[in-house]
């Protein structure tokens, strides 16, 4: 019984993530929206198999609900960030790029030391990283300054 309490409660606190995402991505930035979504202190207890139950979920409910026609790689990255970084997992979450024959395409996924995290298949490789959070201190000082602009404006609000 306990179980299975667990498994629906589980459930429906994906589906509220998943919809407080889509909504704070109508109204902020995707730096505020990444500083909204870290969480002030990080849990040390990691949970594979937790990680692995809220993923399914994850998918089901953007799989119930598409985010947009090209795919749910942005909202399901967001989602996972969130769980993961209070279960104690440093995650990353990047954005990158590639060009296709007459445009741009996109995909958004985490890594955790250096490596995807709950990432279906390899279409990451393929991608040109664009944009990552927390930025990488070896990648310079602007997107960490922007960032901190950003952080010190939502604790404002």
């Amino acid at each position: 019984m306990l179980r299975l309490v667990k498994k629906h409660w589980t459930a429906l606190c994906v589906g509220v993530v998943v919809f407080q995402i889509r909504l704070l991505l109508r109204v902020w930035s995707l730096p505020r929206v990444l500083v909204a979504l870290s969480p002030a202190r990080v849990m040390e207890a990691r949970d594979d198999s937790m990680m692995d139950d809220v993923t399914y979920y994850v998918d089901r409910w953007l799989q119930l609900f598409p985010y947009n026609k090209k795919g749910n790689c942005f909202p399901r990255s967001l989602a996972l960030y969130w769980f993961a970084r209070r279960s104690g997992y440093p995650v990353l979450f990047h954005c990158g790029v590639r060009k296709e024959a007459s445009n741009l395409d996109g995909h958004a996924w985490l890594t955790l030391d250096h490596q995807p995290f709950h990432e279906p298949g390899q279409l990451w490789q393929r991608f040109t990283v664009t944009f990552s959070y927390p930025p990488d201190p070896a990648a310079g000082g602007m997107q960490d300054s922007a960032l901190r602009r950003q952080k010190n404006s939502t604790s404002m609000s």
